[in-house]
This record gives C-alpha cells, structure tokens and sequence, in this order.
C-alpha cells in the first residue's frame, strides 16, 4: 500500500510554522521532502521498512529542516536581537527513521564496534 503523503492543506495541522508559508513554497517543500524519502527507503514488501506513520514523521523532518535552511543566516542562525540559534538539521534523523541502525555496524561510520580479533 502506498503512503499517503502530507498535502499543503494538511501541513498546517502538522506544524504550527506552515501557516505563514507561502502554498506554493510548502508544496515545493513537500515534495523536495517526499523525493528525498522516497529515495532512501527500501522497498515495499522489505522487512526493513517502516511504518506508513513513520515515513510520514520522516518527510515532516525533512520539510522543517529545509524551512530552516531557507530561512537561516549565512551560518545557519535563525533569530534576531542577539538571541539567534542554529538549529539541527533534521536530514539525519529522518534517515535514522526510515532506515534504523540496527546492532553489529554503526550506520554512520561504518565501524564495527565488536570486530574479530585479527590473528596474526
């Protein structure tokens, strides 16, 4: 069954931010995102993939992490009068759900963290 994507209408009940967003600019996001989930899960069918809730989760990261990007400063601030704050980008964690590190190689760096001894 295919996932039922979030739609411009729907990001709003989803993220308080998507309000002020242009609907142009929030379909743009959402499917910027989408093509970006779509590209990193496995198969339908795979054991590995999630949940349809869990890939929803996962573009909804993806579009505030780009909103983010869009909106920062040349460093990735975001704020004004001294308060300004660099806020993580999400990419990471969508990824982490849509693939979960499981046990044996860490994901991220590729090393194994109980290898076997090498005999000389």
């Amino acid at each position: 069954m295919a996932v039922e994507w979030i739609t411009p209408d729907e990001l709003p009940n989803l993220w308080d931010t998507a309000e002020g967003i242009d609907d142009d600019l929030r379909a743009d996001l959402l499917d910027a995102a989408q093509d970006a989930c779509e590209a990193w899960l496995p198969a339908e069918g795979d054991p590995e993939r999630p949940r349809d809730r869990t890939i929803r989760l996962a573009q909804l990261s993806l579009v505030r992490g780009l909103w983010n990007d869009a909106i920062g400063g040349e460093s990735g601030d975001i704020g004004a009068d001294g308060f300004d704050f660099n806020p993580p980008w999400l990419a990471r964690e969508a990824r982490r759900m849509m693939r979960p590190p499981r046990g044996g190689t860490s994901l991220a760096t590729g090393h194994d963290p109980d290898p076997e001894p090498v005999v000389p």
